[in-house]
């Protein structure tokens, strides 16, 4: 998971328009066996696009690495965060989002740390 700060604003994907209002934005994603690589890479904000986390115009804070599985994370945050529709989750297709509105990490940690429950909404 990559935390950024990120300015209002209207990313276009050249496939999805998104609107984000200015916070803190908790992106999750999977690291595969490159993890170190793939984080870095969203830390430096490469040129080339790729995935929708390229697009963000947000300033990276901080990486975390979970041993939660991604969509088990997205859906938890989901069920106790704001999100931003459809961001990052194609290929998971249950998922709501992979992009979490915060309003500060110590709620994000909280979210996190709450026990393994099926939400739903």
């Amino acid at each position: 998971m990559v935390v950024f700060e990120c300015p209002d604003a209207s990313v276009d994907t050249g496939a999805k328009r998104f609107v984000l209002r200015r916070g803190l934005y908790a992106y999750v994603g999977s690291c595969g066996a490159s993890c170190v690589k793939r984080i870095t890479r969203h830390l430096r904000r490469p040129l080339k696009r790729h995935w929708h986390v390229d697009f963000l115009p947000c300033a990276p804070l901080l990486a975390v690495v979970f041993r939660l599985d991604e969509k088990e994370l997205a859906q938890r945050l989901s069920a106790r965060l704001e999100y931003v529709p459809r961001f990052g989750s194609s290929d998971d297709p249950r998922a709501l989002s992979h992009l979490f509105r915060v309003q500060s990490l110590r709620e994000l940690l909280d979210v996190i740390s709450t026990p393994s429950v099926h939400y739903s909404r």
